[in-house]
């Protein structure tokens, strides 16, 4: 018989090795690490539950939301964002996953939630299958862009970029909330909730939050978080079109500068953009150069930034030299008042939900 209850700390280091057990993808099969923290990618959020799946005291399956008060259509809407499924290889077809659906629903439904959502790799097809059938509907594409650095880029001598501090919140705040104003998903920020939206994130300092300044003004802002202090990434498997295609890169690596290839097992270093957001095209262009020339003496693989295709920043990370795959945004609702025309609006893609 399963049993669905809430995780707690106790159950950090089985969660830990059944995330382990459960790696993602088909084209490149990414094996995940999230030791020593499992709830490390929760804490981002300010109000959160893991819960976990458990027969005969082995825990079998996991999943979680947080509870997250946004904007849609220019209504204030409770939602909810789930994430974080994973199921024990050889427990599934036994309906584990939809228990955990099922219980995440109603503990949301307590809570007033009008919306569920989250995110699906193109690739994952188990998971776009598994929630059509639960009753999600895809709403829109977003484009995941891993940008790749590998040689140093020249940057504009003149710009003025360093880490914010307490005295640019205000400035960084009013960037932030006039870059996203008419997007759904977003909420406007005051100081002191984007200085908490910040300190919550593990692993992050406000070092790590730059801005650009030009004429005493602040232009563009953005931070870059090393994600894989939460989740490691890891490659397992390859198909036989990514093997080859690595093995190119490494061959033209021989005569000219190329991204790196990791080896076998070697962790997937990367950095997320958290809170991206100009004034002008030029500025953010100038601070993805700077980030890509510290994930470079870093020796990070890549920087993920998911953005709406609508998003005019797409158009700044388009200029490196990237990967890039579709990310398929769901929802559901819960309740009556559904707005038909979710998706035809710009979305805000909140690093710290993908």
């Amino acid at each position: 018989m399963i049993l669905i209850r809430e995780a707690t700390e106790d159950d950090n280091e089985a969660l830990n090795e059944l995330q382990k057990k459960c790696p993602m993808g088909t084209g490149i099969v990414i094996g995940v690490d999230c030791s020593p923290d499992y709830f490390a990618r929760s804490k981002p959020f300010e109000e959160w539950q893991v819960l976990v799946a458990v027969e005969k005291s082995t825990i079998v399956g996991s999943a979680a939301y947080a509870i997250i008060d946004t904007c849609v259509g220019g209504k204030k809407l409770k939602t909810a964002l789930e994430y974080g499924f994973i199921v024990d290889p050889l427990q599934r077809r036994k309906g584990i996953a939809e228990k955990l659906h099922k219980q995440v629903e109603h503990a949301v439904l307590e809570k007033d939630v009008k919306l569920l959502h989250l995110d699906v790799i193109e690739d994952n097809l188990p998971s776009i299958g598994l929630f059509s059938k639960m009753g999600f509907k895809k709403v829109k594409d977003c484009t995941v862009f891993s940008l790749l650095p590998y040689k140093k880029q020249r940057t504009t001598a003149q710009a003025n970029i360093r880490s914010m501090n307490e005295a640019d919140v205000d400035d960084v705040t009013n960037l932030i909330n006039e870059t996203y104003r008419d997007y759904d998903f977003f909420v406007p920020f005051q100081p002191k909730s984007l200085l908490e939206y910040l300190k919550r994130m593990p692993y992050f300092e406000l070092r790590d939050f730059l801005v650009l300044e030009d004429k005493g003004g602040i232009e563009a802002c953005l931070g870059y978080w090393d994600h894989s202090k939460v989740r490691r990434y890891i490659v397992e498997k390859m198909n036989r079109t990514m093997r080859i295609q690595t093995y190119l890169i490494k061959l033209i690596g021989l005569f000219a500068k190329m991204p790196r290839i990791p080896e076998p097992d070697e962790p997937l270093l990367n950095y997320s953009l958290p809170a991206m957001a100009c004034r002008n095209s030029e500025s953010m262009t100038e601070l993805i150069k700077h980030t890509l020339n510290i994930a470079l003496e870093n020796r990070v693989y890549q920087i993920i930034a998911t953005v709406d295709p609508m998003n005019p920043m797409a158009a700044n990370l388009s200029q490196f030299r990237h990967m890039k795959m579709k990310s398929h945004f769901f929802a559901k609702w819960l309740r009556q008042e559904e707005l038909s025309n979710l998706g035809e609006r710009k979305l805000y893609i909140d690093a710290n939900q993908m």
